[in-house]
């Protein structure tokens, strides 16, 4: 499919604005690059403990998505920084044994990194794309926004596969020890209205988890008591 190409008039904006927001840009093209690492080590190690296809085949197809995304952070960058350049360095040494896979970092990583994290991610993409005013960081957005869906179902899925020989009390330790994790999470950014407005990310996320997401988590021990279902879905 052929990219759509928006430009950016730079003329329109402040050098300053226009720095602050590539260095948010910058900041998620090295979470899109650490993202393409973290999906081939997932990749290989379900492999490793012999997943079925239909698993390995969605780890594939994130691996994928998350260079398109690196791609995509690229092109805006091309945008913002006509004069610089996304490296092209992608540090991921698969070609080398690796350790016997851990099942609990991996069920660990599949839910809090997608299960949990993606959804988290969508919403914040999804509120940075309803106020952009330039087309090309509506582009952007949408482009990045478009994928995490599925790779929240594959987290789950390939979470619930590597767990499905667990007790109950195992699977809600796990489910627990990922929303600790998930709680603790890097401090959200200062606000900047005007460089959210042009094309930053913004500073806040939404971190409850949306309804759709439920069923996928329901093997992972994932029960809501009443008290406390307000706070964790909306």
């Amino acid at each position: 499919m052929k990219t759509q190409i928006h430009a950016l008039d730079r003329s329109s904006y402040s050098e300053a604005l226009l720095e602050r927001v590539a260095a948010g840009w910058r900041r998620l093209a090295e979470d899109e690059r650490r993202g393409i690492v973290t999906a081939a080590h997932l990749a290989a190690d379900l492999a490793a403990l012999d997943a079925p296809a239909a698993i390995l085949a969605m780890a594939g197809r994130v691996v994928q998505d998350e260079i398109h995304h690196l791609e995509v952070c690229a092109r805006v960058l091309e945008e913002l920084e006509p004069s610089a350049r996304v490296s092209a360095r992608i540090e991921c040494a698969l070609g080398t044994a690796r350790p016997v896979p851990d099942e609990t970092v991996l069920a660990r990583t599949l839910v809090t990194e997608f299960a949990i994290g993606k959804p988290v991610a969508a919403s914040a993409f999804a509120a940075a794309r309803a106020q952009v005013r330039e087309p090309l960081f509506g582009w952007a957005y949408a482009e990045l926004l478009h994928d995490e869906t599925r790779h929240a179902t594959f987290g789950a899925r390939a979470a619930a596969w590597v767990i499905r020989g667990w007790s109950t009390q195992q699977r809600q330790a796990l489910w627990t020890d990922c929303l600790t994790r998930g709680a603790t999470g890097a401090t959200p950014r200062p606000r900047d209205a005007e460089a959210e407005k042009l094309g930053l990310l913004p500073g806040e996320a939404d971190c409850t988890l949306p309804r759709w997401i439920l069923p996928h988590l329901a093997p992972l021990g994932l029960h809501p008591r009443p008290a406390n279902a307000q706070a964790l879905v909306h």
